[in-house]
């Protein structure tokens, strides 16, 4: 891990991108409750996990979904609705 002249890591530091993340589409739907979900990330060092989370809108061909990972830059993310199934 990346740490600076004072020995302390920078906030990005563990950060990875999500391969499979795209971006945000123009018009969604919002959930008007969180859908368990089960969805395939794609992370850019340490390869394809499958995981539980909550979608939270979509349109037909992307889901948000919530990441809470401190591999993630960003809380949610937008991946392909092939990458994410109901639980």
């Amino acid at each position: 891990m990346a740490r600076g002249a004072d020995g302390v890591a920078p906030w990005w530091a563990g950060h990875q991108r999500i391969l499979n993340a795209r971006a945000v589409p123009e018009r969604f739907t919002r959930a008007a409750q969180p859908v368990p979900v089960r969805v395939r990330l794609d992370w850019s060092q340490d390869g394809a996990e499958e995981r539980e989370a909550v979608a939270t809108a979509w349109t037909t061909p992307l889901v948000l979904v919530l990441v809470d990972d401190p591999r993630a830059a960003l809380r949610g993310v937008w991946v392909p609705a092939r990458d994410v199934h109901r639980r």
